[in-house]
Order: structure tokens, then sequence, then C-alpha cells
């Protein structure tokens, strides 16, 4: 029999479980405490600028966990921009300054052929690309031994069997442990610790090796790569699944915030909402497995064995981001921009005791991807950098890695209309995660693939989804959540 379900929060974990329930013939209502949908995949306008609330693309579009979505919804309203990959750059500083070399870095990754690199004079060495992508990594202090260390690690990355990277999981191993394995090259290790500060917002020492060649070769083997909506920026995403709710005869309520999970005699029984008790014999939390057991839940509810362990897991680190409407285009061509440091610039010589060292950052050149997303002849670029959440002075260390965005583009202030800044309680604001963190579960050896904790909590008809729960749920960031909430529903159905 078909029962009431109630969701809490409408992230994206939260919608994509809610909207396969009800059409599984759930009745569903998804509450949320924020005026929008989408939680950290989401958009707002302001003097006709679109900006995303957080740093987006998103690889395999809908060959990944969206298009399963939509197509057992029965819904067709999304589109993405599959070639972001041809037009994705870095712009590099060498230790004496900045080298100016927009650099594709996929141009670097199809130079490394999985047998090895290919001997000069033959077709991978060949053509004006290749010699400039080749020259490019000289002048960056890019050697043939550098070189050379590189292709053994995407060779094993790019041939590594589903067995061997089963195994890898159960090794536990960090990305740099794996590293370590076939150079110690730091320029290499740098490359690696920049991507994952992208994609998982954390540092080679801390993530999970296996789960970063899950979804680093699901990238790099995707004919489409990068991609992003067509229309409507990040909001796009949540706003077609949102319509599949609707379609299926679920209800979305925003500011309407949960203020507590009620329990009674081991099983569920609803939510509150203010004064309100909205009841339903099955409840799934999109917010995170920490804040909904020992906030919405309380700790009453669970032995202390549980207790611990939810206790013990770590979110990732968060962003401070940089959303510039211009009144002019200041990048041209490029769809997405990486700004990298080869070597941390050091701040302390002139801001002091405490100053930031540069991270670089990641930054979607939206306007250049869809034009609607900025008046014409205008420009919307946001560029965004991984930095702890918690933080003395944050108008410090907004000076500084201004400072340093003006090192890669001089000229951006005479362009620049006007700038909004977002800080790691704008993202804990829009997502309901306390401090901020880009991942809510840090994706750590001990926190991926059957060590991620269930979706499933020991209180009948209690859930949770999204990017802290789903035991071998895979992705980046939205993905994730959408993997999670597709397992999640799953299991609810399978059990009605």
């Amino acid at each position: 029999m078909k029962k009431d379900v109630i969701i809490v929060g409408a992230g994206i974990g939260g919608l994509s479980c809610a909207a396969l329930l009800a059409h599984g013939g759930h009745k569903v209502v998804v509450l949320e405490k924020n005026s929008y949908i989408g939680g950290a995949c989401s958009s707002y306008k302001k003097q006709g600028y679109s900006f995303d609330r957080a740093v987006h693309l998103f690889t395999a579009g809908l060959n990944g966990p969206y298009g399963v979505i939509l197509k057992r919804l029965g819904i067709d309203n999304l589109k993405f921009i599959k070639e972001i990959n041809t037009r994705t750059a870095m712009k590099i500083y060498k230790r004496e300054g900045y080298f100016p070399f927009d650099l594709n870095i996929n141009q670097i990754f199809k130079l490394i052929k999985p047998q090895g690199v290919k001997k000069k004079g033959s077709a991978a060495t060949k053509g004006t690309g290749a010699k400039l992508v080749m020259g490019g990594l000289k002048g960056m202090g890019f050697s043939s031994q550098t070189f050379k260390g590189l292709t053994s690690v995407m060779t094993n990355i790019l041939t590594m069997s589903k067995k061997r990277l089963n195994k890898l999981y159960d090794e536990q191993l960090t990305v740099t442990q794996y590293l370590n394995q076939f150079t110690e090259d730091t320029f290499i290790h740098g490359i690696f610790a920049f991507l994952l500060a992208g994609m998982f917002s954390i540092s080679p020492r801390k993530a999970s090796a296996a789960e970063f060649i899950h979804c680093f070769k699901a990238e790099m083997t995707s004919k489409e790569g990068y991609q992003y909506p067509i229309t409507g920026g990040a909001q796009a995403i949540p706003n077609a699944i949102a319509e599949g709710i609707i379609k299926y005869g679920g209800e979305i309520r925003t500011n309407s915030p949960v203020d507590k999970i009620v329990i009674k005699n081991d099983k569920v029984q609803g939510v509150m909402v203010g004064d309100d008790l909205i009841k339903a014999p099955i409840v799934v939390s999109n917010l995170t497995l920490k804040i909904s057991v020992l906030n919405l839940i309380g700790r009453d509810y669970f032995d202390k064995k549980y207790l611990e362990k939810i206790e013990s897991l770590r979110p990732s680190l968060s962003s401070m981001t940089f959303k510039l409407a211009l009144k002019e285009p200041l990048i041209k061509d490029w769809g997405f921009i990486n700004l990298y440091h080869p070597t941390l610039n050091d701040w302390k010589g002139k801001y002091g005791p405490g100053a930031p060292k540069s991270n670089g950052f990641f930054g979607p050149v939206l306007s250049n991807i869809d034009s609607s997303l900025a008046p014409p002849g205008c420009q919307t670029v946001i560029f965004g950098t991984v930095v702890p959440s918690k933080v003395a002075n944050w108008n410090k260390w907004q000076e500084v890695y201004y400072a340093d965005l003006l090192e890669f583009y001089p000229d951006l202030e005479k362009k620049l209309n006007f700038m909004d800044v977002s800080f790691p309680k704008d993202i804990a604001e829009a997502t309901g995660k306390p401090a901020g963190p880009v991942e809510g579960l840090a994706l750590t050896p001990a926190q991926t693939g059957k060590n991620k904790p269930s979706s499933v909590l020991p209180i009948e008809g209690l859930y949770v989804v999204g990017d802290t729960a789903g035991t071998d749920a895979h992705g980046i960031g939205t993905q994730l959540a959408a993997d999670s909430g597709i397992k999640c529903a799953d299991l609810i159905l399978h059990r009605s």
C-alpha cells in the first residue's frame, strides 16, 4: 500500500527522491525552509545578470543521474550544452609571476595515452594544438620526467578495472598515498590537489583515492564531459525535477522550515512545522545525517554506538565565491576557467599573519555558455576558491583573494559593474548545513563506498538523502545527491 511521505528539504537529493516516490504512487509533500528550491544548486537574478549560488559545472548531464530520473518520470524538460570541455582553460602562475598561457587541461590528458607516450613525430605530437600544449607545459616547468610520471598515473587510472577499483576502496588509500606509488613529483601532486579542490573540496592527503578515480575516470572517459543547462543556469535542474513532483500529484511548500521530526514507539509519526504537526509514516530528510539525527530527531532515540558513528562524520571545506557582473567581456571564448598556482602564493608579507595562501580559482563564465545570463554585451563570471568554514577576519580573506584575482586579470576593475561575494555562511543559509561545506560529507576513505552511511536510519519509516548518506552512492556535488535520492527512493518503493 502506498503511503504519505514527507521530504524535509528541497535540495537535489530530496527533490529526486520525492519525484520518484510520487511517480511510484506515494502522496508526497516537500517542505523547504527557503523561498526557493534547489539548495546550493539554485540561481538568482540581479540587475539583469543571473548567478548560481555556488560554483557549478555538471559531468555526464542527462547521461548521469539527472537523465535516469527524468527518463523514469517521462519528462523531457532539461537540456545541456555539451561542449564545455573544449572551452576549458587554465591560467597558470610560475614562481616568478603570471604565466599568460590559456591551457586546455583536456588537451594534456589527450596527449597521455593509456599505452604510454608516443614518440616524437607521431600523430599524438603533430599539429599546432599539440605543439602549443607541449610548449606551454615546458614554459611552466613541466619536464619530461614530470610528463613520464603523469603518464604512469593516468595509464593506471584509465585502465583500472572495476575489480581493482573495488579493492582500492577496501585498501582505503588517500589520493596522496595512491600517487606516491608512481611519483613524488610536486607538480603532479599539485595538479591533483587543484583538481581535488574543485571536485571534493578537500586535500589529497584526506581524499579517497578510490572515489576520486571513480569520479575522475567517469569525467575523462565521457565523450560529452563537462556540461551546463542551456537555459536558466543551475536553477534549471531543480525546476525540472520539481515538475515531475507536481506532475504525479506531489506538493512543494517553500518557506516551511521543519523544527522537529516526531518519533513514537520507534516509529516516525511526522514533522513539526512551527506549532503544526504534519503526519506521515515515512519521512525523508535532505538535511545532513548529523543534523537530522542530533537536531531534528534527538539523541534519545539512538544507541551509543550509532551516535558515536554520526558524531565522527566530517564535512569538506567550504568556499568563497566572487560573482562578477561585467560591463564588457573579460574572458573571450572559454566556458570555464581554472586559475592555478603550481606553488601557492604567500600573501603574509603584504597582509601580515593570518593572511591566506592562494589556492587558485574555479570559474564558469556563465554568459559564454548561455548568453541570456547577462545583459547584451555584458558578461557573468563566477570564481570560487576553497576556504575553511571558520575564519577570524573574512574581510582580510576577501581582500587577499580579490587581490589574487586581480593578479590574473589586471583590467577586471575597469570592466566591473558590481560584484557579489559569498562566504560559508551563505552556503549554510542555502543548504541548511552548518559551516557551509561544499560536500556535507567529506569524501575520505572512511566515508565513501561501502563505508558511506546508509540512507536507512534505525527508526521505522525514517530516511536521509543527499550528499551525506547513501551507501555506494557516487558522484560529485549535486550528482552525488541525485544518486542518493534515486537509491533511497528505490529502497522505499521496494519496501512498499
